[in-house]
Formats: structure tokens, C-alpha cells, sequence
């Protein structure tokens, strides 16, 4: 790299030997001259004229602010994502001062395209917005007087436009000997009934395997132990099974075919399927004593099933066409070992208690597909992946495992509660309708989605409460998690890293009215008797947001003309002091000079605890490194001093002078440099290039290890430190975020 500057080296020596020849050279522009030589010649490129090695501009914030008025509440610019890192570097702030804040020119740093603004109400809450940056100007509006309107919903089922009718079942059932009429004859007895076209039948044993009822309707009485054998033909009938009675059904009426199942009797199902094959009316299954449903069971085109008593089976599958839906009401109790599979037309509701062994699943059905739950319902996992927004959970879903939410909705209606161990979301909306919870009890994935689609929570009404536990991460990717209107949320452990791209952001955006409170005081209760949880109280505490005020690293090299630039000679890292605007909290942070080193602010030499000298600052002595990977490791120290009247960090009086080891530090003839070693100030005044010998950095940067170039700790330094063009220059100016792995200290 260095023999590329070879020529123009020798130009600039030619030059300095012309200038020899015909006057008399000044120290001060010959040390310069040096110093520019050896730092092109150490860092690899030229320096042009007009660096001036600054990395902020001034800017000017102004925050529109509706539905509230508190002058106790604060606003902020943050210079980093206050949600993802957990703390807010704070740019600037003022006091709300009504509908209109303005803050006017602090220092902003120059790449920052967009940037995190905050509002923090009088509770510690604090409500951030991302917002461009533009030619300047951040401009940030609040509204908390808007919310969602409440939904629309019905008492009878659960909202409008659901598919469920509501029967009385009453008069269906049919339960002791009395309820069988006196004309009613035995199936078994002649062969004249295989044309029947209607009557009453009953039967009190095994039903023969020829009988073959091919047309009309019939209704049959089942009393004692009876089998409908596979060989048996019905083409439609209402089945009624009474009272301590057991039907076992190995064969499927062709057309329409009810069975009703009275208090204390049983149903073995040993079908397949449950559906309709011509005819009119719905194949269904009345129960109010027990059905046990076979391993593999669909309930397909125009079949019901409605339960008040029990029902098991294994796994159920539904999927009948479009113009054919099924319906499942369950009002007792349901136990499948399997999965529940809902698709196409399929229809399930729940207002007693159902408990399956697998996966209950939607994965086709483009609103068509309605499952409510107003009672107690539990699975082992839970998958909605259907463009479905018809699932309404009114009671209590417990999810054993994983939910996978993708490319829908579930709707938390009144006193909802929704639990699981683990859940990923993607393209998937909550809405949560008042006295609703949401509780993820372990890590929670939310995946990049389309800009078009609203991911997160929507709370319609008062007292919502989302628990997200494990990590939440949270991709890459604009609004990829957002949650609006009332409600409570609370993180265990929240990731949600920056992006190289700043229009990616904000990737959480938690808006106007929505609260994060402490999460280990989100801790719901409930009980297998009610609906909903209890949250411990509608106001959680607030989990604040930590703030401080900006940090800026000034770094120094301590040797004009033969310096490393590893910029670690000399390290501080300086805000303003948290308690008072006056003063300046500086931290010296390393030395990774040999001379004896001094930092002063103007004419003031500071001096921490033990010492003013950078060494035995650390308490140790002159020439061992000191937090630069080599020498020794050391805690960094911090003195308070007073801050100077119109001070600005970028333009600060910042300088280090090295002396020989031991020397009086008030007595310059023992300095090994002319003068101070300063920061190059914004423009250049003398407009000369200069080298970075020190620099003031808008950040806490780490800085190189010993004898590490810059350059090769962060690769962007070099088009930073190049361009002649300002507006270039700026958008390079964020170099110091991107250290290279293994060559920074600290890492």
C-alpha cells in the first residue's frame, strides 16, 4: 500500500527542498509538514484539504403532541435504538411544553439518516417514534387521544357474520322405553321392511347384515347392547340410542343419517367419516351420554356434530367443500389423542372443555373456517396458516407447545386468554377486544413480513395484557412487530439487532397508549372454573427505559511524526454530568503511550483520584500500556469538572502533551512536541490537511489494540477519511460502529 504514495512523496520533499533554498523554514509548518507525511504514509491514502475529521452536524427537533398535556413529561432524540440496546443515548431533551416542542441545535451525527425519538410520560413510560432526518430537521408527531374503535358483537354467538345456528336439542332426545311408539316394530324380525320407505323401527339386539333400508326415512329405537353391522344398508334414518343403552356403528348411511345419544347411553362410532351423500338435511351426531370416535375420523361434506355430554377419539380431520360446511359444537367435554384439523368450510365451537393430544390446525380456508372458543380448551400445539381471521378465543387456550401463527388473525375477545410455551409469528395480527392476555411463557420469533401487513397486537378496548418470555426475537425488517392501543406489555429478554439499513426500522414499534411494564410483575393467575386471568391489577409498574446523555470518545496520538494511529495513546470518554447541565463527566479509558501524558480542557489540566498523569491516573507508572491488549488492564476513571461556557462536544478544547518520563509538567522545555495535540475543529480554519492525531467521535467507541492501524480495526475509516466531498464524507461518517472481529479492545 505504501508504495503507490512513493511519487508524490517525493514531490512533496522536492517542494520542502525548493522552499529550503530560498528561506528560512519555520519549526512549526516543518513538524507539519511531518506529521502529514508520516500520517498519508501510515494510513495509506491522502488526506485532502478540507478534512476536518468531524462526524456530527447541528440539528433541530420539533414534537407535535395530541391528547395529553403534562409538562412533567420529557421528550428525546436518542443517537441509538433506545428498544433494541435497552438504553437510551440521548442527543437532546426538553420538557413537554404543550401541543408544539422544539429542540434546537445539538449535535447529530452526520450518517444518521433516521433516528429514534421518544416521549416519556409522567408514569416513566416512554413512546418512541423513528423519523427521518432531513436537511436537518426531526419532526416527530404524537396522537394518544386515537384508539381503534370497539368491534361490533353479538351476544348469541360471537360476531357477526359466523356461520353457527344455535339449536335447541331438547325434544331431539329420545331416553327410556316409553319414548318408543307403540307401532313401532322390531328391525329384525321379517324381511318386509328392506323396502321400507318410512315407519318405527327398534331394535334390542345386533341388527342383521342384510337388512337394507334403500329409500325414505325411518326412525329407529336402540335399546340394550346393539351393532349395526358393515354389511347393513340405510339410506337415511334418526337413529336414537336411549338411555343405558350402547350402539357400536361399523356402517355409514349412504344419504342422511342422525343418531341421538341420550344421557348415560353410548355411541361407538367406528366410522371414518361422518357427512351427507345426497339428500337433504345434515348426517349428524346428537350426544348427551358418551361417543367414542375412531383413531382417524372426518367430519365432512354437511355433517354436525353436537355435543353436551362426551366425546374421545384420535384425530379428527374436516374439510368439506365450499358449499357444504360441517359444524362441531361442543358444550361437554372432548378428548382427542391426535389433532384437530380444520379446512375448507369446517366449523368448531367450544363453550365446555376440549383437550387434544396434538396439533389443533387451520391451514387452508380464507376466512371461511370459524373456530370460537368460549369455554376451556387445550392443545398440545396450535398452527393457524390460512389467511384466516375468524378465530375468536373468549374464554381460555391453552397452548402445551408451540403456537405457529402465520398469515391471519386470532381475535382475544372479552376476558380472553391465550397461553403457550413457545410461538412464532409471521404475517399474523392479534386483536385484543378488552380484559384480554396474551401469555408466551418461552421464546417468541416474530419473522419479517410484508410492509402491507399490520404484525402485533391491536387492543380495541381498556386492560390488555401481552407476557412475552424467553427471547423475543424480532427480525430485521419495517414493523415487524407493533403493538397499538391500550394495553400492557412486558419482555423477558427482547432482541431486536440493528440494521446496516436504517429504512428497515423500527422492527418493534410499540405506539401511543401501549405501556412496557416490569415483566416479572406480569404474572396472571386463573383458574379452571373462570374464563380470562387475572393480571394482578389494570396498572402494572412501569419498566422505564434507562437514559444518559451522549458520550463522546476523544482519542490522541502522542507522536506528530512517527505515529502507529492505532489512536489508543491517549483515550477519554466525556457526557454531560447527569445531575448537573454544568458539568462534564470525564473518563479516562486507556493509555497506550510510553511518555508521561497530560489531558487538558483549554488551560485546565484535568487530574482524576490518584493522579493527572495518564499512568498513575490507572495507578500504575510510566510506560506500561494500559487497556490496549498489551501491558495490563485496568477499571477506567471518571472526574467531574466544570463545563465552559458555549461548549460543543464536536469543537471541544480537548488536548493531550506528552512529556519525558518524570518531567514537571509545567515546565514545556520537557515536552517532546512544539505544542498541545488537539482536535482538528469543524472546517479546517487553517486549511491545510491535517492529520487525525486526535479526534472526537459521537459514540462509546472501542478502540484499536495496540500497534492495530485504524484502518485495519475499521475497514470504513479509509472512504471516510478520503472524501473530498462533504456529502460523501457524511454519509461515511458511521465508520466507528463497524469494528473489524479480533483488533478492537473489548470485544
Amino acid at each position: 500500500m505504501k508504495k503507490y504514495l512513493m511519487k508524490g512523496f517525493a514531490a512533496l520533499t522536492t517542494g520542502l527542498a525548493m522552499i529550503s533554498c530560498t528561506q528560512e523554514i519555520n519549526y512549526e509548518v516543518q513538524e507539519q509538514q511531518a506529521s502529514i507525511d508520516n500520517a498519508q504514509q501510515t494510513l495509506g491514502f491522502y488526506i485532502p484539504a478540507n478534512q476536518d475529521w468531524v462526524m456530527t452536524s447541528t440539528a433541530n427537533a420539533t414534537f407535535s403532541v395530541k391528547g395529553i398535556d403534562d409538562t412533567s413529561d420529557t421528550v428525546y432524540v436518542f443517537s441509538n435504538n433506545p428498544i433494541a440496546d435497552g438504553y437510551g443515548e440521548v442527543l437532546a431533551s426538553a420538557p413537554l411544553t404543550g401541543a408544539s416542542t422544539s429542540i434546537s441545535n445539538f449535535r447529530i451525527p452526520q450518517h444518521l439518516k433516521m433516528v429514534y425519538v421518544g416521549l416519556k410520560e409522567s408514569d416513566g413510560n416512554m413512546v418512541y417514534k423513528y423519523v427521518d432526518v432531513e436537511d436537518g430537521q426531526i419532526t416527530a408527531s404524537y396522537d394518544f387521544s386515537a384508539t381503534p374503535a370497539e368491534a361490533r358483537t353479538r351476544a348469541n354467538a360471537v360476531i357477526n357474520g359466523d356461520p353457527f345456528t344455535f339449536e335447541n336439542t331438547s325434544t331431539y332426545y329420545k331416553s327410556t322405553l316409553a319414548d318408543v311408539p307403540s307401532n313401532a316394530r322390531d328391525i329384525n324380525a321379517t324381511s318386509d321392511w328392506d323396502c321400507l320407505q318410512s315407519g318405527k323401527l327398534f331394535a334390542i339386539r345386533d341388527i342383521r347384515s342384510d337388512l337394507n333400508l334403500w329409500s325414505g326415512s325411518v326412525d329407529i329405537y336402540i335399546y340394550g347392547n346393539v351393532t349395526l353391522p358393515s354389511s347393513a344398508y340405510i339410506a337415511s334414518a334418526n337413529i336414537y340410542v336411549l338411555s343405558g343403552s350402547t350402539l357400536t356403528m361399523n356402517k355409514q348411511a349412504n344419504n342422511v343419517c342422525r343418531v341421538f345419544v341420550a344421557p348415560n347411553a353410548t355411541l361407538n362410532y367406528n366410522l371414518s367419516a361422518l357427512e351427507t351423500n345426497g339428500g337433504s338435511g345434515h348426517s349428524a351426531i346428537y350426544n348427551r351420554g358418551t361417543v367414542h370416535l375412531p383413531a382417524n375420523f372426518q367430519a365432512n361434506n354437511d355433517a354436525i356434530v353436537y355435543n353436551e355430554g362426551s366425546v374421545t377419539g384420535g384425530y379428527i380431520t374436516s374439510a368439506p367443500g365450499s358449499n357444504n360446511p360441517s359444524f362441531f359444537y361442543n358444550f361437554g367435554t372432548l378428548e382427542l389423542s391426535g389433532d384437530l384439523q380444520l379446512n375448507s368450510c369446517a366449523n368448531f365451537y367450544n363453550e365446555g372443555t376440549v383437550t387434544v393430544g396434538g396439533i389443533t390446525q387451520c391451514t387452508q380456508g380464507n376466512a371461511q373456517v370459524w373456530w370460537i372458543n368460549k369455554g376451556h380448551y387445550t392443545t398440545r400445539r396450535f398452527g393457524i396458516m390460512a389467511g384466516n381471521g375468524t378465530f375468536y378465543n373468549y374464554c381460555q387456550l391453552f397452548i402445551q407447545e408451540d403456537a405457529s401463527l402465520h398469515d391471519g388473525q386470532l381475535n382475544l375477545m372479552p376476558n380472553g386468554y391465550m397461553e403457550a410455551a413457545t410461538a412464532e409469528f409471521g404475517n399474523f395480527q392479534i386483536n385484543m377486544h378488552g380484559n384480554t392476555g396474551m401469555n408466551i411463557k418461552g421464546n417468541n420469533h416474530w419473522i419479517a413480513q410484508s410492509d402491507s401487513y399490520y404484525q402485533g397486537f391491536k387492543a380495541y378496548a381498556d386492560n390488555n395484557y401481552v407476557r412475552l418470555g424467553g427471547t423475543t426475537y424480532v427480525d430485521q425488517h419495517h414493523n415487524t412487530l407493533v403493538a397499538e392501543g391500550k394495553l400492557y406489555i412486558g419482555f423477558n429478554n427482547l432482541y431486536a439487532p440493528n440494521s446496516d439499513n436504517p429504512y428497515d426500522g423500527p422492527y418493534i414499534d410499540l405506539r401511543e397508549n401501549v405501556k412496557k411494564v416490569q415483566f416479572s410483575k406480569l404474572n396472571p393467575t386463573y383458574s379452571a372454573t373462570d374464563c380470562g386471568a387475572n393480571w394482578g391489577g389494570s396498572t402494572p409498574p412501569i419498566s422505564e427505559t434507562p437514559t444518559e446523555n451522549q458520550t463522546w470518545t476523544y482519542a490522541f496520538e502522542d507522536n506528530k511524526t512517527r505515529c502507529d494511529f492505532d489512536l489508543n495513546d491517549v483515550v477519554i470518554q466525556v457526557k454531560q454530568n447527569s445531575s448537573n447541565a454544568n458539568k462534564l463527566d470525564v473518563t479516562l479509558v486507556a493509555a497506550g503511550c510510553e511518555y508521561d501524558n497530560y489531558v487538558y480542557l483549554g488551560d485546565q489540566r484535568i487530574t482524576w483520584a490518584i493522579g493527572a498523569e495518564v499512568h498513575a491516573a490507572f495507578g500504575t507508572v510510566s510506560r506500561i500500556m494500559v487497556n490496549t491488549g498489551r501491558g495490563m488492564d485496568a477499571t477506567p476513571v471518571t472526574t467531574t469538572i466544570d463545563k465552559p461556557a458555549n461548549f460543543d462536544f464536536q469543537n471541544a478544547d480537548f488536548k493531550i502533551r506528552p512529556f519525558k518520563f518524570g518531567a514537571n509538567p509545567d515546565d514545556l522545555t520537557q515536552s517532546v512536541v512544539s505544542d498541545y495535540i488537539g482536535i482538528v475543529k469543524e472546517g479546517n480554519p487553517s486549511g491545510l490537511p491535517q492529520a487525525p492525531l486526535g479526534i472526537a467521535i459521537p459514540a462509546k467507541w472501542k478502540w484499536p489494540k495496540e500497534r492495530t492501524n485504524v484502518t485495519n480495526a475499521y475497514e470504513g475509516f479509509a472512504a471516510w477519511g478520503t472524501s473530498t466531498d462533504l456529502s460523501l464524507k457524511a454519509n461515511a461518517g458511521g465508520w466507528y460502529q463497524y469494528p473489524s472481529s479480533g483488533l478492537i479492545y473489548g470485544n
